[in-house]
């Protein structure tokens, strides 16, 4: 692991305390503050503990397992013996090979196949370099596991091989942990709002005690309680033993003889541990606040000079860290003296004198002469050798000899002068014997015991103060001269020591100081600005001087990485410490602004410097620079040759005075002047101010000053100006000229550089404008701030112009130059301009987009791509591409810029009025020029994208930037347009000027066929993340990190848009298929590629299940011992850092895998075994039981514990079982043989209620409450799941023993959502209030961005955030803006969405329970209680429709589908006799009128509800004991009044309103909405409302309200529209089948079972009325009637079951009256009449098949069949036909004429002689 894993493992873990538990640990602490010293060796103690550890009560020996104790043991002895370690150390070592062994296999496969490719493919692209980049170099790099690229991996040699890689490998990253901690508690303060200013947030504040314990530990100013020694002396040791380790060798594999590729690792494993030690010694004595002690400093330089300063001792690959090395040397020995400390100690020794020989090595070292002789003569000799390494220290140490020497001299000139007047004194005394008692008794000394004496106490020529002691005792150091000027000599001289100073801060702080966001730099570089501040003594204002000063106020920091600085880095920048010093600013800037603008690029180069910084003037918050840009006193130039109007004033040996007799023009060319003066009748502004600036001409008789007499004179004159404003008209001259070598300003040429820094100069100040705005402090806005500078800067500009303008036409005008390819041509000037845009974009984006809408930069007006060219013709010919990283973050900014001002450029435009506001930063900028840029930017970018492979790169960390910032804009493109807001009409959305931007990507990325030349180099990127991840150093910028991860996050959001848009299967698709083992070695190779690597898996699994016919699978194409080792891998989910959010990816990619049709990974994942392997032991008799781990067994020991577990991870595990039990049934044996799995989720169950009391933290409340409901629902689903199971086993009492457990489930799975309304109401309202035409919805997620349950599951707060951060009601006061109310929605949209799971796994398992428990008493209470409760909760809704719509649904179903099982079970509590009334309420609030139900959504429902009215009527019918209930449990009228009231009047207005009313209106709603592909009433809804008819009838007491049933039924006209529907059934046929036919003749036959509804069905004519319908003449006119097997099949249905009962009904519900009309309407039928006599007749006497026809036989197959329904026609004819004949017998006894009652014609005896 590098230092930048180290850094991110440790900055990523600050959510989980697992590396806390860890780090804070006293043994780790321990080894960490041991990381100097060597491993300890092997003692008694260790090898007794280490066979207690290994014996055989601790572990099983077992061959056949997962692991060999003996070969552990065996390597553990090899291993303490070969590296001398003790025997605990290296079993630990031994366990981490196995425990990574799986991760190391697929790694060694990568060395290969994953080799970063280079372009072969680019068909001709336009960007296609002269050179293709090679990497064979980087193929060549050795790695940790060359050396068993031959060896069989399980044999002995390559065990160990990996055990060596090991073992160096964690002394590395020990070393780099310990470093890394020591750096954060120096660049810390502790206090949580100064580590946040610190920029040190993200890292969790424990890692910064743990620091401090290391330091506490090591007393860095005294002796180490570890070693007896100084830490620093220990430091020095432990870079001793690697040297010596270098040159000795590894002295590992003896028996096997020298190995190069062993030795080369041993020997770059100890340049990397030097390194280490080095920052670390470097940290600690950056952070002392007193002088390093003298054997330290003797210490470090016998180090130093013995191998000079690493410049003379180069041992094997010292090529590589040569820089690192000797940059870290050279600070070191700098730092060393503490230069401010030292300065300041010999000032304070010039008054006093201190430590005498008699100090010790603990003293400081200016306190210890001998240690600053040896110092000085090691450092002389390494300046005479011109060892540039030391010359920063022989600088530092000559500085501060020249200042002990000064100090010596002062203390010895003032001793001599009191000693000059003592001898005086005691002349003028003469002999006197008082002569020496005149000394005062304090200035006696007190013994020679005394280590303390004053400096005047004596004053006796052989009494020496201590300074000149120790400047005598430096002096004698045997040099060429004076010790102190040789040294100072040598290093200025000798060895260039500026130029290393410059070298030091471009090439070391920066690159390598970039812990803590650069802060480690800049406090790398505070020790080089010391050493210059203390050179300003030595060396006056020259170049070398001015360019080490920039590099350390610059550091190699380019631009864009400047934008990233913190605002609070202010006190550590080293331009705010140069502010702030006086002698910085006199000696250097002060002297450069008098100087301009005669040298131009000097002062132009510390402006800018100084400007980054974000030290404030005042308390308005101004950056200090600013004011010194407004005004400054001195103007510089050199006079025109010709010029003459001066005069002289003072004219003596240091200087000559003149003053100006006449006004002096700084305007030298004429046209330029003409230009510039040119007035209109209304004359400009801009000149009129000018004027009055002094910007034009210096006036008359102004003072100046002679610099150079020789001609032209260079005079500085004390001129009042604004140096800003000039910087202007430099700039506009230069535009005006179209070139950039003319002479159009006093005494400067605008030469390319000059351009270019005033340009850098003014991006800088935009930038620094915008970030000072943020301050708490400030006074303006960014807009006010940048308006101001650019106003001044535009001072001197034309009429009608600003310098806005000018940059961007001297950037068109460069463009043209560049593709014209003349020799003016400067790149530089492009990228600044392009830097300037940027800055600008962010505060005037109104003035940018329309630039880049003309600019012929990406091609406006058909032209061709600047870009491109500027691309193809330079940048790609010298392999650095600083002009497209600029483009890059422009086109980033863009894409910013446009979803930042969507919602605002979405709001309607308000008039411009005299006093109104200003508009919104961004309005006013057309929607189609936006598109058009967007667009064109794209289209290059990826080009650009596609072609960079083979591209030439002399920095590889540009490469990787360019990757990495193109794949994040694509992804961002695709994310922001459709992520949220799913709208049918794309170009309507709030980021509609992104859409062709994102179509385009689209199109290019997820083309499914074509060129694959974007897709593979997409694997590309991936193949050499991985390369870089397992080399032993990767690179020090993190930029390859984030390329890897940003593609992987783009293809993840590639694959689900185009599952999304429902696209064909793209070749990015297939490609990443056939690459999962790379995915894989992704996944192992660094800890930052996890959770991008799972999450595209994940889609991928997704994806592959989408497809018709069997899916992909995955492990085809990984193969299945690349994938036995990813799982092996996966076993350890988030450990060792237990981090969350990788646990919960992880568990929902298996929950998928299980569940998608992954069946060959499913069993790997469940079982630990490849397929084939499993079922190999399944066919085995052996008994053996060596079960490999697997992620099931896993989850299940984890679930456990599950009260242990975060709430989203037991959540994503519990998802896992639940998809596995419900995908592979199997699952739930082993479950069952779990010793605790199905124990602890009851119990959890059981005490849900408690879970949420227990937490503390209330940030975390709202998270354990969802999390705890949706906990609930899964252990619910799988409890459904084994209750199933173990009724199939036959363990019936399961199901009785769970049930007390249930108690929370059944309440909280019914009881209604906590939905607040109020907030998501007002949540929309002030919304839409302030945002405008922006609907709230338009945040809504889409499957895009898939979102767990929390602050961001409905609305993405994220793209909210982005879009609406710059509005002040975003984030409110106190946290009380638009986002926390966003957050709050999604938090209740989380408690609801977990609400409705856990309902419908309740009823999943309520279902189950009652199959089990249905005729259980208590449970049958329980079922009772669950209909009614969710019946009632429907009831009482106050949920929205949409939600409300699921719910409803749910809570019917699982109602209806209990009272089913209640009514089968024949249950007679009262409960369930009250379910009626409940029911019946639910259906009033749903509604009354089943027109307007029927006619919306709502349907489904309220045909749910339907059926239960239907059931909990059947409850209180009365019905025969054949149709279920036997005598004593037939229900009966209950004995309370009271209750039978109800239940008749409940029955009569269910008959009324649900019946009657609501035949009609489905009958109405039949009519006029008659759809066949989508209809609104279904034929089962008749059926539905015929048997609620059937039931309520039997309701007893219902036949006593018959009044109220004929005036319902007529009041509705129910027989009328009962008869319509029957005439209009022909027409309503679905396959020629009538099937509301047969509704409707059912429908009036179940009202014939009333006899007072049979009789007003017969006053009605209701005979007349259906016998002219078209469908019953149909059956009329049959000659031969209909059979069971005649088509349609449904007439005789309506024959048998509807006309004949009917007929029936009738005749017995009216009597005689009614006989002859019955006669008569069954003469109508004569067909069927002589169908029904030779029915039964083939049995009897069996016709030829000739004469089958005759008699109704239509089909020879079904000639001898007899149904139910024939038996049941001959049954009902012969009842009617008996009843007939007993009325025309009896004639008018009866009351009726005989001859009116026909003979129908059904021949009686026939078919009773057939029959018998």
């Amino acid at each position: 692991m590098s230092r930048w894993a180290a850094r991110a493992v440790l900055e990523s873990a600050a959510a989980d305390d697992s590396l806390e538990k860890h780090l804070t640990d006293s043994q780790t602490l321990d080894i960490l503050k041991r990381s100097f010293y060597p491993d300890s060796p092997p003692t008694n103690e260790s090898k007794s503990s280490f066979e207690t550890k290994t014996s055989a009560i601790n572990v099983v020996p077992s061959a056949l397992g997962r692991y060999d104790i003996k070969q552990i043991q065996d390597d553990t002895l090899w291993l303490s013996a070969e590296a001398k370690i003790n025997e605990v150390a290296a079993l630990r070592i031994v366990v981490l090979e196995r425990q990574t062994r799986p991760a190391a296999q697929l790694q060694e496969s990568s060395l290969t196949d994953n080799a970063p490719l280079g372009g072969s493919s680019l068909n001709g692209s336009r960007f296609q370099p002269a050179l293709s980049a090679s990497r064979s170099a980087l193929l060549s790099k050795p790695t940790n596991n060359d050396v068993t690229a031959t060896e069989p991996w399980e044999s002995n040699d390559a065990r160990r091989t990996r055990l060596f890689h090991i073992l160096l490998a964690e002394r590395r990253y020990r070393i780099k942990t310990c470093r890394y901690l020591i750096i954060t508690a120096l660049c810390s303060s502790g206090d949580g709002r100064a580590r946040a200013n610190q920029g040190l947030a993200s890292v969790p504040a424990w890692v910064e005690k743990v620091g401090h314990e290391i330091l506490t530990t090591w007393e860095v100013y005294g002796v180490s309680r570890l070693s007896g020694k100084n830490i620093f002396i220990d430091g020095v040791d432990a870079v001793r033993s690697r040297i010596r380790g270098l040159e000795e060798g590894s002295g590992w594999f003896q028996d096997r003889g020298l190995q190069e590729s062993i030795e080369a690792v041993w020997c770059e494993s100890q340049i990397l541990e030097m390194v280490a030690v080095l920052e670390t010694m470097l940290a600690m004595f950056i952070g002392l606040t007193q002088l390093s002690r003298s054997d330290v400093v003797l210490s470090w330089y016998r180090l130093m000079s013995d191998y000079g300063f690493f410049e003379v001792f180069k041992p094997d690959l010292y090529d590589t860290h040569e820089l690192q090395l000797q940059s870290l040397s050279s600070l070191v020995s700098l730092a060393l003296f503490r230069i401010p400390n030292a300065l300041h100690t010999i000032d304070a020794l010039s008054a006093s004198t201190t430590a005498t020989e008699e100090s010790v090595g603990g003293a400081a070292y200016l306190l210890n002469p001998n240690t600053c002789n040896e110092v000085t003569e090691l450092l002389a000799n390494a300046a005479s050798e011109c060892l540039r390494v030391a010359s920063p220290a022989v600088l530092a140490w000559s500085i501060i000899l020249q200042n002990l020497r000064e100090q010596a001299f002062v203390v010895r000139d003032q001793r001599e002068n009191r000693q000059s007047i003592r001898a005086s004194e005691r002349f003028r005394i003469g002999n006197s014997p008082d002569g020496e008692s005149t000394e005062h008794p304090l200035m006696r000394s007190s013994g020679s015991s005394l280590r303390r004496l004053s400096s005047t106490g004596s004053d006796t020529p052989q009494q020496q103060t201590f300074l000149e002691q120790l400047l005598d005792k430096v002096l004698l150091v045997a040099v060429d001269g004076d010790p102190v000027a040789y040294l100072a000599r040598a290093a200025v001289d000798g060895s260039s020591v500026l130029n290393v100073v410059a070298t030091l801060s471009v090439g070391f702080c920066t690159p390598f100081g970039s812990d803590h966001r650069g802060k480690w730099g800049l406090k790398m570089r505070h020790i080089l600005l010391d050493l210059v501040k203390a050179t300003l003594r030595l060396i006056d204002y020259q170049p070398d001087l001015i360019e080490a000063t920039l590099a350390i106020l610059n550091g190699s920091e380019s631009y864009w990485q400047l934008l990233k600085r913190p605002r609070e880095f202010r006190e550590a920048e080293p331009a705010a410490i140069f502010l702030e010093d006086e002698a910085f600013m006199s000696r250097l800037f002060y002297e450069a602004q008098s100087r301009f603008p005669y040298e131009t690029l000097p002062y132009l180069e510390f402006c800018r410097a100084l400007a980054i910084s974000f030290a404030e003037q005042g308390e308005e918050g101004i950056p200090a620079m600013w004011p010194k840009l407004a005004r400054t006193e001195s103007f510089t130039s050199a006079l025109p040759m010709s010029f003459t109007a001066y005069q002289l004033i003072q004219d003596d040996e240091e200087s000559s005075f003149i003053q100006l007799t006449a006004d002096l023009e700084i305007t030298e060319n004429e046209q330029v002047r003409a230009m510039t003066y040119y007035k209109t009748l209304k004359q400009s502004n801009s000149v009129i101010l000018a004027e009055s600036m002094n910007l034009r001409r210096v006036p008359q008789g102004t003072k100046g000053i002679v610099l150079s007499e020789t001609k032209p004179l260079v005079v500085r004159w004390y001129h009042e100006y604004s140096p800003l404003a000039y910087l202007g008209m430099l700039l506009n001259s230069a535009s005006l000229k179209g070139s950039m070598t003319g002479q159009s300003l006093q005494g400067n040429s605008q030469s390319p550089e000059i351009v270019v820094e005033i340009i850098d100069l003014l991006s800088i100040m935009l930038f620094a404008a915008a970030k000072g705005a943020s301050a708490q402090k400030a006074s303006f806005s960014a807009l006010e701030m940048t308006q101001s500078i650019l106003d001044e800067a535009s001072v001197g500009l034309n009429h009608g112009q600003d310098i806005i303008s000018v940059v961007f036409d001297i950037f068109e005008q460069e463009l043209s130059r560049q593709s014209k390819g003349t020799e003016e041509a400067h790149l530089g000037i492009l990228i600044r301009c392009v830097q300037f845009a940027q800055a600008l974009l962010h505060v005037m984006p109104d003035r940018v987009w329309p630039f880049l809408g003309r600019s012929i930069l990406t091609g406006a007006k058909d032209s061709d791509s600047q870009l491109n060219i500027v691309l193809a013709s330079t940048e790609m010919a010298m392999g650095r591409y600083d002009f497209l990283v600029g483009c890059i973050h422009l086109f980033e900014a863009l894409v910013e810029d446009a979803v930042t001002h969507a919602v605002v450029r979405k709001s309607p435009t308000r008039a411009v009025a005299r006093f109104t506001a200003p508009q919104p930063l961004g309005t006013g900028v057309s929607q189609i020029v936006m598109k058009n840029v967007l667009l064109r930017f794209q289209r290059t970018m990826i080009h650009v994208y596609e072609s960079l492979p083979t591209w030439k790169f002399v920095q590889m960390d540009q490469k990787f930037e360019i990757n990495s910032r193109l794949s994040t804009i694509f992804h961002q493109l695709l994310t922001c347009c459709f992520g949220i807001e799913d709208q049918p009409d794309i170009n309507q959305k709030l980021n509609g000027s992104l859409i062709p931007a994102a179509e385009h990507t689209i199109n290019v990325l997820l083309a499914p066929s074509g060129t694959d030349l974007t897709q593979d180099y997409l694997t590309s990127i991936l193949q050499e993340g991985v390369y870089q991840a397992l080399s032993v150093e990767p690179p020090n910028s993190m930029y390859w990190v984030q390329q890897t991860v940003s593609a992987l996050e783009l293809i993840t959001t590639l694959l689900r848009l185009n599952t999304m848009l429902e696209y064909p299967r793209s070749r990015l698709e297939e490609q990443m298929l056939e690459s999962v083992s790379l995915l894989a070695r992704t996944y192992t190779s660094y800890p930052m590629f996890r959770q991008p690597v799972i999450e595209l898996l994940d889609v991928l699994v997704q994806n592959a299940d989408m497809v018709n016919g069997q899916p992909v699978s995955l492990l085809s194409h990984m193969g299945q011992d690349a994938a036995t080792q990813f799982l092996e891998v996966l076993l350890l989910i988030d450990e060792p850092l237990c981090n969350r959010g990788l646990s919960v990816t992880i568990w929902k990619l298996l929950s998928k895998v299980v569940s998608k049709r992954q069946q060959w990974f499913a069993i790997f994942v469940l079982t630990g075994e490849a397929p084939r392997k499993v079922i190999k032991k399944r066919m085995s008799d052996s008994s053996s039981h060596n079960h490999r781990a697997s992620l099931l067994q896993v989850a299940l020991d984890r679930l456990s514990n599950i009260g242990r577990l975060q709430p989203r991870t037991a959540s994503a595990m519990l998802e896992f079982v639940a998809f596995a039990a419900d995908s592979w049934p199997w699952i739930l044996a082993i479950a069952e043989r779990h010793p605790y799995f199905l124990t602890a989720i009851t119990d959890y169950v059981s005490q849900v209620e408690t879970v949420s009391n227990t937490t503390q933290n209330r940030s975390n409340q709202a998270e354990v409450e969802y999390y705890k409901i949706q906990i609930t629902s899964y252990i619910t689903e799988i409890l459904a799941m084994y209750t199933h199971y173990a009724r199939l086993a036959g363990k019936n009492s399961y199901a009785k023993d769970l049930l007390p457990n249930l108690a929370y489930v059944s309440k909280a799975a019914i009881v209604a959502p906590e939905y607040n309304a109020s907030l998501h109401s007002n949540l929309r309202q002030n919304f839409e209030a302030r945002f405008g035409d922006c609907k709230l919805t338009a945040f809504k997620r889409t499957s895009l961005r898939p979102a767990l349950l929390g602050d961001s599951f409905y609305y993405d707060l994220d793209l909210a955030h982005q879009m609406l951060k710059l509005d002040s009601g975003w984030k409110g006061r106190d946290r009380g803006g638009f986002a926390a109310e966003f957050a709050r929605a999604n938090v209740n949209l989380s408690v609801v969405e977990a609400q409705i799971s856990l309902l419908h796994s309740w009823k999943f398992l309520a279902v189950e329970l009652s199959k089990s428990l249905a005729k259980d008493d208590e449970y049958q209470k329980i079922m009772a209680e669950v209909v009614t409760d969710c019946l009632r909760t429907n009831a009482q809704n106050t949920l929205p429709q949409v939600v409300f719509k699921r719910l409803a649904q749910s809570r019917g179903d699982l109602a209806f589908a209990l009272l089913q099982c209640l009514i089968k079970a024949h249950s007679a509590r009262p409960e369930v006799k009250s379910i009626l009334f409940t029911a019946w309420d639910a259906m009033r609030a749903h509604g009354r009128d089943l027109a307007t139900v029927f006619d919306n959504d709502q349907a489904p429902y309220c045909r749910t509800l339907l059926k239960i009215l239907c059931l909990s009527l059947q409850s209180h019918a009365s019905l025969h004991p054949s149709q279920g209930f036997t005598n004593h449990e037939r229900p009966q009228s209950d004995p309370r009044p009271s209750a039978a009231n109800a239940t008749l009047t409940t029955s009569l207005e269910i008959l009324k309103v649900i019946v009657a009313h609501g035949f009609r209106s489905l009958t109405t709603l039949l009519h006029s909405h008659n759809n066949q592909n989508n209809p609104l009433v279904l034929p089962a809804d008749f059926a539905l409302l015929s048997a609620i008819l059937r039931t309520s009838l039997q309701v007893p007491g219902i036949e006593r309200h018959t009044t109220t049933l004929l005036s319902i039924f007529a009041d509705a006209q129910t027989s009328r529209y009962t008869s319509t529907l029957l005439s209009w059934s022909d027409q309503l046929t679905t396959n020629r089948d009538p099937v509301y036919g047969e509704l409707s003749i059912n429908f009036l036959l179940e009202m014939s079972v009333s006899p007072a509804l049979a009789e007003a069905l017969a006053v009605e004519g209701i005979l007349n009325h259906i016998s002219n319908t078209n469908l019953i003449k149909y059956l009329r006119t049959s000659n031969r009637g209909f059979g069971p097997f005649d088509q349609p099949a449904r007439m005789y249905n309506i024959w048998v079951r509807g006309i004949l009962p009917l007929l029936l009904n009738l005749l017995h519900a009216i009597g005689a009256s009614m006989a002859a009309e019955i006669s008569a309407a069954l003469t109508q039928f004569p067909g069927q009449i002589a169908r029904a006599n030779t029915v039964f007749t083939y049995y009897s006497n069996p016709p030829p098949p000739s004469s089958l026809p005759a008699m109704g036989v239509k089909d020879e197959e079904t000639r001898g069949y007899i149904t139910l329904s024939m038996i049941s026609e001959a049954q009902t004819l012969a009842t009617i036909t008996t009843i007939l004949d007993i009325y025309r017998d009896a004639g008018p006894s009866a009351g009726v004429v005989s001859a009116e009652i026909q003979d129908i014609g059904w021949d009686k005896a026939r078919v009773r002689e057939d029959v018998e």
